[in-house]
């Protein structure tokens, strides 16, 4: 299940990823933070809890964490040429990742309009 929306935007080392164990479900929780090296192990000194993450993965099955590595595993590949693109597989214009965004925007708008006319 998805609950709401939310865009992560990778590449500044401005996300504080997580992880967790509780109850038997593992989480991924990630957290704006000052930027740092990326991939640099920042040691976890202070105490957090789960109110402060903005995106929280949680995972009840470690297949669902395996299908999670093996899909970032191909966005790499894509990103470093090596992904086995098929003909049918390439887009022909970008993708606009910001638009869904403003699409669920648009539509908490036009509930609130459609509620005060009723």
């Amino acid at each position: 299940m998805i609950k709401g929306k939310a865009k992560m935007e990778f590449g500044t080392g401005d996300i504080r990823m997580t992880g967790a164990l509780s109850g038997g479900i593992g989480a991924l929780c990630c957290i704006t933070q000052e930027p740092h090296e990326i991939g640099e192990k920042v040691p976890v000194e202070d105490t957090w809890d789960t109110e402060q993450a903005e995106v929280i993965l949680t995972f009840t099955k470690t297949e669902s964490i395996d299908a999670l590595i093996a899909e970032l595993q191909d966005v790499k590949a894509m990103m470093d040429g090596s992904y086995p693109f098929e003909n049918r597989s390439v887009r022909r214009k970008d993708l606009d990742f910001d638009a869904f965004m403003h699409i669920e925007n648009n539509q908490i708008y036009h509930d609130f309009m459609k509620k005060g006319r009723e």
